[in-house]
């Protein structure tokens, strides 16, 4: 680890570990089926940590950051996973395509939706939204992937393009994998829909009446839609 990222691992490991709870570490781990272990760090006092850490810390190069990234997820609590996304989202701007090959293998890495939800749209969403073509390829491999955390990718890499959305990927990708029986796929799916039907209601609504889909990815879909006409 270089000299910059050690001074601000040094000092946010000094930070967590002084607020530390072993009891919401506990109710954490539960929450999250007791796959990992927790620091029980709340976000807010999280997310303030990791603000002053970046202030006085910031990263030297961009390219900094794709060593910090490997050591965070190599840490044994979660928490240090999510202090990679709080000062590494601001930096996507920074960042090249070439990036997407860097994090794309994360989405594989120790996997549950809370990662996946923070790599896929933040990083690699704001990365691919320009480069239609690289997405789409990108897209249909996940989509083909055997891996659950890679299909949901494909769902959720344009939850934050709004109008921008490339609606015809998206129907394409959802009923690629229509007849998934994976809760986080079928919901990811729901909740791409759910997304866009807030700028294009009537294109969504006509999506999901017109294909077989799941009772999750409905209900996911049409929550908006529903809300806004009751």
């Amino acid at each position: 680890m270089n000299a910059s990222n050690r001074k601000r691992f040094e000092y946010l490991e000094t930070e967590l570990l002084q607020v530390a709870s072993p009891e919401r570490a506990s109710q954490m781990k539960a929450y999250m089926r007791d796959q990992f272990d927790y620091l029980g760090i709340n976000s807010p006092q999280r997310k303030e940590i990791s603000r002053f850490a970046n202030s006085q810390f910031p990263f030297q190069k961009i390219g900094d950051f794709a060593e910090w990234m490997s050591t965070c997820w190599k840490q044994p609590y979660r928490e240090y996973k999510y202090i990679c996304f709080d000062l590494g989202f601001r930096l996507t701007k920074k960042m090249d395509a070439d990036w997407v090959e860097f994090f794309e293998p994360y989405i594989g890495k120790d996997s549950w939706w809370d990662t996946v939800d923070g790599i896929t749209p933040h990083f690699l969403g704001d990365l691919l939204k320009n480069k239609p073509k690289m997405l789409r390829t990108k897209c249909e491999q996940w989509i083909e992937s055997d891996n659950i955390w890679y299909q949901r990718s494909a769902h959720i890499v344009q939850l934050r393009y709004g109008r921008d959305t490339d609606f015809p990927l998206m129907c394409d990708m959802i009923l690629r994998r229509a007849d998934s029986k994976e809760f986080f796929v079928k919901k990811a799916a729901g909740w791409a829909l759910r997304q866009y039907s807030k700028y294009e209601p009537d294109k969504v609504k006509k999506f999901i009446e017109k294909n077989t889909l799941s009772g999750l990815t409905v209900r996911e879909g049409m929550k908006h839609i529903t809300r806004t006409t009751t």
